[in-house]
């Protein structure tokens, strides 16, 4: 039985799930340089209501990690998301260039999927969307239409307008 004694050395596993972490420590008081207000016999602004806490900098407030949309660059706004569906689309309709000069190769199923879902987003934010975002929601799902309609429409490769092989 001198097994059964024997201790596990491997890793102990403790489910924390539920449970608050530990706040963590205070920060330490912040040092002012010479030549501040503590140091001129000013007192620094704190008094109640101040915006500027004893650091000179406003209180952070936990939902400040976060920031709105299209409160800084950077952030994904409507427009992007608009944007990123219409390029999908012209991919799929193989409107734009590779990197290495060469059109992908047309995959219409996949232009008309994004095309829908430009469709699905107008219909769904009707009024509730600036001039500009209904405009290049607008103008680009009619461009879109127009160029999809061109290639469903368009001859087969290697045809002539009559259907004579060239």
């Amino acid at each position: 039985m001198p097994e059964e004694e024997k201790e596990d050395k491997g890793f102990k596993v403790i489910d924390r799930r539920g449970v608050e972490p530990p706040p963590p420590p205070p920060a330490p008081p912040p040092v002012e340089p010479p030549g501040s207000a503590a140091t001129e016999g000013k007192a620094p602004d704190t008094a109640p209501g101040s915006l500027l806490s004893a650091g000179g900098s406003p209180p952070k407030r936990p939902h400040e990690d976060f920031p709105q949309a299209g409160a800084k660059e950077g952030v994904p706004r409507f427009l992007d998301l608009v944007q990123s569906l219409q390029m999908g689309a012209m991919v799929g309709l193989g409107l734009l260039q590779g990197p290495d000069g060469k059109r992908p190769p047309v995959d219409l199923p996949a232009a008309k999927d994004a095309i829908d879902l430009l469709g699905i987003l107008q219909e769904k934010t009707k009024g509730n969307l600036t001039k500009e975002e209904e405009e290049v929601l607008r103008e680009g799902l009619y461009h879109l239409r127009m160029g999809y309609m061109a290639m469903i429409n368009a001859p087969p490769a290697g045809r002539g307008k009559g259907g004579d092989q060239r």
